[in-house]
C-alpha cells in the first residue's frame, strides 16, 4: 500500500465529498470525527509506531523517556535485544539486583540483559552499565497523531483513507439517527474488518466476534451498535477480551 500525506483540509473536503458537499455536520464536528477515527484505530492496531535512543550513564538502573511513546514493544542495549522481565522478579530472584553491575562479575552478565517496565515513561535495565555512554534503543506505540488546524497531515494509504473516512461518516449520522446511521452501518464493519486484518489479535475478541455475527450463540449482532464498540474498545484496553 502507498502512503501519501494528507492534511485536515483534505480530509474535510473528502467527507464532504461522500455526501455530494451538502454536509450535516460543521467543520469542527467533522475534525472531531476524523480524530475519532484515528485515535480509536491506532487504539485497535498500535498503527504509529516510533524508536527513542537514549544513552546510558554509568551506574544507573532507571531510565526516562519521551511521553509521546505510549507503550514500548522492544528494548535493545547496543543492538542486542533484552527479556522483559519485571520490577518483582528481580526482587525475587536476584534480591541484590540494584547494586549489580557489568562490571559485578560471576553470575553477573557483561551487558544489561533485562529491563522492566516502572510506568508509561520509566523503565529500570539490569544489570546497570558500569561505564555509561552506550545505547539503549526503545520501539514502541507512539501517540495516534491528532489534527487541529488545515494544514495538519498524516501519513496513510487510499485503503486507510477510505476506512477512515467511513468511520467518521457513521460516527456523525448519530446526528440524524435511525435510517441515516443504520445506512452507515457497513462503513462500520469495514473498520472494524480492517483494523483485525492489521493487528490479527482483535478477531479474538469475544466482543468483535460477536458483534461481527461469528459468534453463533448471538443471533442480532448488530443490536446496540454504540454499547458494542464500547466493549470492545474496554475489551482490548484491559486485555480481558483477548
Amino acid at each position: 500500500m502507498a502512503y501519501q500525506s494528507i492534511t485536515l483540509a483534505q480530509l474535510l473536503v473528502r467527507l464532504g465529498d461522500k455526501v455530494e458537499n451538502q454536509p450535516y455536520w460543521t467543520s469542527d464536528e467533522g475534525t472531531r470525527a476524523i480524530n475519532e477515527g484515528l485515535r480509536t484505530y491506532g487504539l485497535l492496531t498500535g498503527r504509529w509506531h516510533q524508536r527513542l535512543v537514549i544513552p546510558t550513564t554509568a551506574m544507573n538502573i532507571d531510565y526516562g523517556f519521551d511521553a509521546s511513546l505510549l507503550y514500548r514493544t522492544r528494548v535493545a542495549f547496543n543492538g542486542f535485544t533484552m527479556d522483559p522481565s519485571s520490577r518483582e522478579d528481580l526482587n525475587n530472584g536476584r534480591p541484590h539486583w540494584r547494586t549489580e553491575s557489568t562490571a559485578s562479575g560471576g553470575s553477573t552478565p557483561t551487558r544489561p540483559t533485562l529491563w522492566a517496565p516502572v510506568s508509561l515513561q520509566l523503565i529500570y535495565i539490569w544489570p546497570q552499565d558500569a561505564v555509561g555512554g552506550n545505547a539503549l534503543t526503545l520501539d514502541g506505540v507512539s501517540a495516534t497523531p491528532v489534527l487541529v488546524n488545515a494544514g495538519d497531515y498524516v501519513d496513510l494509504g487510499e485503503e486507510d483513507i477510505s476506512i477512515l473516512l467511513g468511520y467518521a461518516l457513521h460516527a456523525l449520522s448519530l446526528k440524524k439517527g435511525g435510517p441515516w446511521f443504520a445506512a452507515t452501518q457497513p462503513l462500520f464493519v469495514q473498520f472494524l474488518q480492517a483494523a483485525a486484518a492489521e493487528n490479527s489479535l482483535i478477531s479474538t475478541s469475544q466482543a468483535y466476534r460477536r458483534f461481527m455475527g461469528l459468534d453463533h450463540r448471538d443471533q442480532k449482532p448488530f443490536r446496540e451498535v454504540v454499547a458494542t464498540l464500547s466493549q470492545l474498545i474496554g475489551s482490548l484496553q484491559t486485555g480481558g477480551g483477548a
